[in-house]
């Protein structure tokens, strides 16, 4: 994949969105969503993974983006657990484990969480392994002309392979320091860089 003639590219992009973080067009982005990354992380620590409480749950599910609170919510505490200790902990493939937990026929899937919340627990835990999978992130592709067509059909944690091949690059190439950081590089492309195209 290559970006497209006309498009802009992470390169030309880095000077912009290194000037709007310096000036806190981003802070409130960071605060909602990455400022508490380190506790929300103990959280999900093996050790600690079982005792999670709703509350805690759902700060988790508000910080990822979600919005279908009442629905997250409806789910019993220790179904909750279970799944984010299967995503998180078990021994299979990440791909299959991605997929449990996002598929509308997975095992582990909660009722109002989709791959936005699972990529950011994934996130959470690694943020130096895994990528969040956002409509901020799809955005981001489509205007750096990235944007993997396999993304849209087929195994939900192979789609996620793929968009990790992707967000991996565009992290090489920006030279930010962690996939937190791609969040908020994506979150800036989708919100200010128009896009130019198909």
């Amino acid at each position: 994949m290559v970006a497209r003639p006309g498009r802009p590219d992470q390169l030309t992009l880095r000077e912009p969105y290194v000037s709007a973080v310096q000036s806190g067009q981003l802070d409130a982005f960071w605060k909602k969503r990455w400022r508490r990354s380190e506790e929300y992380a103990d959280w999900l620590a093996e050790s600690t993974l079982a005792a999670l409480s709703m509350e805690q749950a759902t700060a988790l599910y508000r910080a990822s983006g979600g919005s279908r609170v009442k629905e997250f919510r409806a789910s019993p505490i220790e179904e909750i657990r279970d799944s984010l200790d299967f995503l998180l902990y078990d021994n299979i493939k990440l791909e299959s484990r991605f997929d449990e937990c996002v598929s509308p026929e997975g095992a582990y899937q909660l009722a109002g969480a989709g791959q936005g919340f699972v990529s950011y627990l994934m996130c959470l835990r690694e943020p130096s392994l895994f990528g969040v999978w956002n409509n901020q992130a799809e955005r981001a592709l489509k205007i750096l002309g990235l944007y993997p067509e396999t993304l849209g059909k087929g195994h939900w944690g192979l789609r996620y392979i793929d968009l990790l091949d992707v967000l991996q690059r565009v992290r090489f190439q920006t030279g930010l320091a962690d996939f937190r950081e791609v969040d908020q590089f994506t979150h800036w492309v989708a919100k200010s860089v128009p896009r130019t195209g198909k």
